[in-house]
């Protein structure tokens, strides 16, 4: 593991493993409404990935509000075509 924490016990089996068992933040970042963001992240590789976004504000009320589309291809994440401002979680394990 390069990066995280494992704990083992005192018979020398592993018993936890911050790899295995959390949700490890990666990043955070904004998107404007109407705008597109995409971040590479090598520490993807392998792992499981899950992606949230959060709007800014409250959704209009006098409109349709249009979350963004995130994907993820490779190590890239990408967020886009959302009618209001978001922020992205970006999360592994």
């Amino acid at each position: 593991m390069s990066h995280g924490m494992e704990v083992y016990h005192s018979n020398g089996n592993l018993t936890y493993s911050s790899a295995d068992v959390t949700w490890n933040q990666v990043d955070f970042f904004y998107v404007a409404a109407g705008g597109s963001q995409s971040f590479t992240y090598p520490a993807l590789e392998g792992r499981e990935v899950l992606l949230a976004q959060v709007f800014v504000q409250a959704p209009p009320s006098d409109r349709r509000a249009y979350a963004h589309t995130l994907t993820r291809s490779g190590n890239t994440v990408t967020a886009s075509g959302g009618s209001e401002a978001a922020y992205i979680l970006v999360l592994m394990r």
